[in-house]
């Protein structure tokens, strides 16, 4: 199938084209076909596979349709839960859009208030945004959202695991009841999810389920471990990882903001090119850290949770958990970002003693082992135990 047969208008399959893609991904195939037939649609699909073209041509293709002037009330919303899928997207929706006079804005923390009011006063056709910034804008009476009629939430399991449900509902309330809703995101499951998607959507929604479970990592990605015994034997075997030809760009994933910033020096003692990123950091700072490494200027970029989804850097093939996460889930999401389009890559963890109740949790909940390997001249001296071992030994005793 090529972009052609989806019934997009030229102007998009233009554009599209000049991104270098002619066969559109299976989500598109399925999805872009649902939302130009008006449904509302609730899809699930593993990260990397191009959803962010699959609702943003049809939300072109929707304005182009309606083939009206454009007012200071957008047509089309789209919802993202972080300030880099959000950029991401809009990134994605100017360049769709360079060869019609369709007119985008982008809003999101991080950016003076009286210039979000001035971008709320001029003519836009199609708004990008996350929620806590929106809701905030709404109750100022900066925001008109009468006209939307299009209306886009990404990765909504990731909205629910940082508590915007209140913000959308919030925001859902001030749309038009008139409205197409699209839903995405990497996983479906749970009561929650089910009463989120149903209080937005429609009872005749259209549902595509994609990929692997949302219990496991795309199998084009490498799953290793390694023990470790302490900061310094973590730190020897990460300047080992990292020298390695194979590694192009890495994402490396850590607790809070201060260990990035510790993270950060650690690695450019090491002489490699490294920044930071988390949710504290100015947004033009966390920008320019994201520009340098879509340059090539930049090797390894540190990160907390906030990265783990919506990062859009094709080179990164490694990525790397110098701390588990706390949720089994956040470690999947962490390794989808080890690969784009299918591409081959590899996460890996570096597991403390502290860490290993969390890998064995990580294990059940995937329902699959994590190989641990060992490096030459950097093997663990600590010896420890798994807890399945110690309780097959205590049953063992009975």
């Amino acid at each position: 199938m090529s972009f052609s047969e989806l019934d997009l208008d030229l102007t998009i399959e233009h554009a599209i084209s000049e991104l270098g893609f002619d066969t559109p991904t299976e989500i598109q195939q399925q999805a872009i076909p649902v939302a130009l037939d008006g449904s509302d649609l609730l899809a699930t699909a593993p990260t990397g596979t191009g959803k962010t073209i699959a609702f943003c041509a049809p939300a072109i293709q929707h304005i182009l349709d309606r083939d009206e002037q454009s007012t200071t009330a957008p047509k089309v919303l789209i919802l993202a839960p972080s300030r880099e899928l959000a950029r991401q997207i809009f990134n994605t929706v100017e360049l769709l859009t360079k060869h019609t006079r369709i007119q985008s804005q982008l809003i999101i923390g991080g950016t003076p208030y009286g210039m979000q009011q001035q971008q709320l006063s001029e003519p836009c056709d199609i708004l990008v945004a996350t929620p806590g910034r929106l809701v905030e804008l709404d109750e100022k009476q900066w925001l008109d959202l009468t006209d939307t009629s299009y209306f886009v939430i990404d990765e909504a399991d990731r909205m629910l695991d940082m508590g915007f449900v209140g913000a959308i509902k919030h925001i859902a309330n001030e749309l038009p009841k008139e409205r197409q809703t699209l839903m995405f995101s990497a996983t479906l499951e749970g009561e929650k999810m089910g009463r989120f998607a149903g209080e937005l959507l429609n009872e005749d929604t259209e549902q595509i389920r994609l990929g692997e479970s949302s219990r496991t990592v795309p199998s084009q990605i490498k799953q290793t471990a390694y023990r470790i015994d302490d900061e310094e034997h973590k730190e020897a075997v990460l300047k080992h990882l990292l020298s390695q030809e194979r590694v192009q760009q890495a994402v490396l994933f850590v607790s809070n903001r201060e260990h990035v910033d510790i993270w950060v020096q650690r690695i450019r003692k090491m002489n490699i090119m490294c920044d930071g990123l988390h949710g504290d950091m100015k947004q033009g700072d966390r920008s320019e850290h994201m520009k340098q490494m879509k340059r090539g200027r930049l090797q390894v970029l540190v990160a907390t949770d906030v990265a783990s989804r919506g990062i859009d850097l094709p080179e990164i093939n490694t990525v790397i958990n110098l701390r588990l996460p706390r949720k089994a889930d956040s470690y999947i999401h962490r390794a989808g970002r080890a690969s784009r389009e299918g591409a081959p890559g590899e996460c890996i963890s570096l597991v403390d003693i502290n860490d290993l109740p969390m890998m064995e949790k990580i294990q059940r909940f995937m329902q699959a082992n994590i190989k641990f390997s060992k490096i030459q001249g950097l093997e663990p001296k600590t010896k420890v135990r798994s807890s399945s071992t110690k309780k097959k030994k205590k049953a063992t005793k009975k």
